[in-house]
């Protein structure tokens, strides 16, 4: 099996995840993802079980916040309309398909 996301290509769910990770852990706190950091957040978010409800008016930038109730680190996507939403990795993860599938 093999899942692509941002022109990336990763044998398991888990390699997402480990990537998803790396990401956010290398990101500034506020920093707009951009480059290939961008595209691999942007494919992710579209696998998200509710993807046309997050991306909203259309997805303007996604950045990287530490959301205090939690005390984790999140990717926050700033839609076009100027709202903003958080959303979970693990549940786009999880419904992430094999390529071809």
């Amino acid at each position: 099996m093999s899942y692509s996301l941002g022109g990336l290509a990763f044998a398991t769910k888990q390699k997402v995840a480990n990537h998803a990770s790396a990401v956010l852990n290398r990101a500034g706190l506020g920093e707009v993802l951009r480059g290939s950091d961008e595209s691999f957040a942007r494919d992710l978010l579209a696998h998200h079980p509710e993807a046309d409800r997050k991306h909203g008016a259309g997805v303007f930038w996604i950045t990287v916040a530490l959301i205090p109730e939690w005390g984790t680190r999140n990717f926050l996507v700033f839609r076009e309309d100027g709202s903003i939403d958080n959303w979970s990795i693990k549940k786009c993860i999880n419904n992430l398909r094999p390529e071809g599938h």
